[in-house]
């Protein structure tokens, strides 16, 4: 059943050719394994050349990966197929880079499938994604608020680098692959991450699908057949856009200009499929783009001046005939700042133009709060007080709440424009950011009935 379901999603999608070089991705669990077997029993009908590539990604007891390695190990002795391995330290190179796991995770597994594709002459990276996998895909895009292009979920296929990602147990369900296996007499390894809920998509798969099954039993076919639909609807909307971009877009090099007169006569969603076709171009791809960045450019129609920054350093800047979007100067970006505040005593701060004012307010004094100070029981700040900008990863508690919240998200709440994010001042207590300057004090030091020293604390332009 799995071989002709695969079979049959090789034919569809044109997935592979004979004589194909193709490297497989298998980490030793169900889904990879089974495509490997899968391939490895189509192999002479295809004549194909298959490598195996196995990454340790550093997640896991060294004993576990080292029984992950073992078992893909002898899969390759078993079969006669060629192994490629290597081990990187994802965890630290997220941490480095400021990306989460997941997504430190992603790059870096391609990065090395891409090396594996190359150094064997392979031009197909095969990955064992399921139906299971696409119906997640989609409802984790969903949640996180992708618009038409990202609940395609999946592709079967996808160029990458010169390379072709391709998925031939696409259209297989996951149940399919435990049978297969099954009656192979297989038995793969079981990732204990695949269970931790960290992962929004383990979230996704042990606790939002079995919770939307209370509704809809066949939720999981209804998201993979819509992944199907998406797709052909946004085939027909690429069309009209790519056909709009023609009179209204003009790219030189990596800047792009947008007219606003012709924009402005576009329905909404064309307008906006140039809109992210003049993101694509400027900065290369779309990842990192979502809702709120197209609100935001759309908020600078009309206004004939500001600017957005976008992930990638890219801006798109307002003028009275067109939005430009390129990639920002070096001096554009925003500074980073950290500068260590006199208690008590003035401080003046450069880069942003604000001097910080901090003084012990006396007995019985009037808690009148405003935009641009602040009082705290100076009891509970520990070590030096700095101000300094927002870095990716920063959270904060806001007051009045038990628990700490992505300063990001703080500042999705309360509207903050991403190209002014960088340059809200956070004053900083030892590790905590108990305010964020303008917007919010946090909850760790906030006045009690046993506070006996009281700081004021306020910044005004210079």
């Amino acid at each position: 059943m799995l071989i002709n379901n695969t079979r049959r999603t090789i034919r569809k999608y044109g997935l592979l050719e004979k004589g194909d070089k193709v490297v497989v991705a298998v980490s030793g669990g169900p889904d990879s394994t089974a495509l490997l077997l899968a391939l490895n029993g189509l192999k002479r009908e295809y004549g194909l050349k298959l490598h195996i590539a196995h990454l340790d990604h550093m997640f896991r007891a060294a004993g576990e990966t080292k029984k992950d390695r073992e078992y893909v190990s002898s899969l390759s002795r078993k079969l006669g197929i060629p192994l490629i391995f290597e081990r990187i330290d994802v965890p630290a190179y997220a941490k480095e880079s400021g990306l989460s796991l997941e997504e430190a995770a992603r790059e870096k597994r391609y990065e090395f499938l891409l090396k594996a594709a190359v150094d064997t002459g392979a031009k197909k990276i095969a990955l064992g994604h399921t139906m299971d996998d696409q119906a997640e895909t989609v409802l984790m895009r969903l949640v996180r608020g992708s618009g038409l292009g990202g609940l395609r979920g999946i592709p079967p296929k996808r160029p990458l680098d010169g390379a072709l990602i391709v998925r031939p147990l696409i259209e297989v369900w996951r149940k399919e692959v435990e049978e297969y296996l099954k009656g192979m007499a297989v038995r793969p390894r079981r990732d204990a991450t695949n269970f931790m809920r960290k992962f929004l998509r383990n979230r996704i798969r042990h606790e939002l699908i079995p919770a939307l099954e209370k509704y809809n039993p066949n939720i999981k076919e209804v998201l993979a057949r819509n992944s199907q639909n998406f797709s052909y609807d946004y085939e027909a909307l690429s069309d009209a856009v790519d056909r709009s971009c023609k009179g209204c877009l003009k790219a030189d090099g990596g800047s792009v200009t947008v007219s606003l007169r012709r924009l402005k006569r576009e329905q909404a969603g064309i307008r906006r499929g140039i809109l992210r076709k003049a993101i694509e171009i400027s900065k290369g791809d779309l990842r990192g783009i979502d809702y709120s960045h197209i609100e935001d450019i759309e908020g600078l129609i009309g206004t004939g001046k500001g600017a957005v920054d976008l992930p990638g350093k890219t801006r798109v800047t307002s003028t009275k005939d067109s939005l430009v979007f390129g990639k920002m100067k070096a001096e554009a970006a925003s500074p980073k700042v950290r500068k260590r505040i006199s208690v008590p005593g003035s401080t003046f701060i450069p880069a942003m133009k604000l001097t910080f004012d901090a003084r012990f307010a006396g007995p019985g004094v009037k808690l009148g709060r405003s935009k641009t100070a602040e009082y705290m029981d100076f009891a509970k700040i520990k070590g030096p007080l700095y101000v300094r900008t927002w870095e990716k990863g920063d959270r904060f508690r806001p007051l009045g709440m038990g628990k700490e919240k992505k300063l990001q998200d703080l500042f999705i709440d309360l509207k903050v424009p991403r190209g002014k994010r960088e340059r809200v001042p956070l004053l900083v207590s030892g590790k905590d950011i108990i305010w964020v300057c303008g917007l919010r004090l946090s909850d760790v030091v906030k006045i009690g009935c046993g506070t006996k020293h009281i700081l004021r604390i306020s910044y005004k332009t210079a």
